[in-house]
Parts: C-alpha cells; structure tokens; sequence
C-alpha cells in the first residue's frame, strides 16, 4: 500500500517537570518527531491545566532543529489557569523531518510536584516530502 501523500493527526501527551531542556527522543519532554520523509505543519497545540489543586502550573513549548541542535523556546514558563485551557501557538509551526516538539510543565515555588497537571494536545498534518 502506498504511503498517503497528507494526513492529519492528533497526538496528547501529559507533561511532566523539567528543568532542563532534553531533546532526547524518549525522554520525558519529548513530544512529536517530524518521521522522516514527512514535513508537518502544526496547527493547534493546546494545554490544559487538569491540576486537582486550585493552581497555575507554567509550560514551556520548544521546537528542536535536531540537525543543528538548536532550541527555539515558541513559550516560556507560560501560565495555565486551574481548571483552564489555553493555545500556546498564534499560528502553524512548520516541523521539518526528523525535528521534534518538546514541552515541559514548570514547578512555581520549588516544591510542589506539577507531573501530570497539564495536558497537551497537538493537531498536525504530515505531508509527504517530495
């Protein structure tokens, strides 16, 4: 069968902390890797704030050229209200093949433990290089 030429996904992944900017696929802030081949273009990246406690948790949204090693930071510790949602893109965000999204939620005083209190989900379309 033969590879479509487009095709629209979607992809959730709860966040977890990091202070660190990792860019290692399988790591916890690794998100969505550009298949090879495959340019995607983003078009809804959203995260929700699914926190039990009444809190904002921060969120830091990053696009990896990973043949250059350069991190782009698209937001930075970006708060999300308790009980809210909000889209951390103002448009589409090409991700060439191979380059990856990272995210990564922000602890605000030091100590609490913000693992599983955002959600994000990314809207894509893969297009076929070629």
């Amino acid at each position: 069968m033969a590879t479509p030429l487009n095709v629209f996904k979607t992809t959730t992944k709860t966040l977890s902390d990091s202070d660190e900017n990792f860019g290692v696929l399988g790591t916890e802030p690794f998100v969505y890797r550009a298949p090879a081949g495959v340019t995607s273009i983003v078009l809804m990246a959203q995260v929700a704030n699914i926190d039990p406690t009444d809190r904002t948790v921060g969120v830091t949204f990053i696009h990896k050229d990973v043949g250059t090693q350069i991190e782009t930071k698209l937001v930075n510790n970006f708060a999300v209200q308790s009980n809210d949602a909000s889209g951390v893109l103002t448009g589409k965000l090409i991700v060439q093949e191979n380059n990856e999204i990272l995210a990564y939620t922000h602890r605000f005083n030091g100590t609490d433990d913000t693992n599983n209190s955002l959600v994000l989900t990314l809207s894509y379309l893969e297009s076929l290089n070629g």
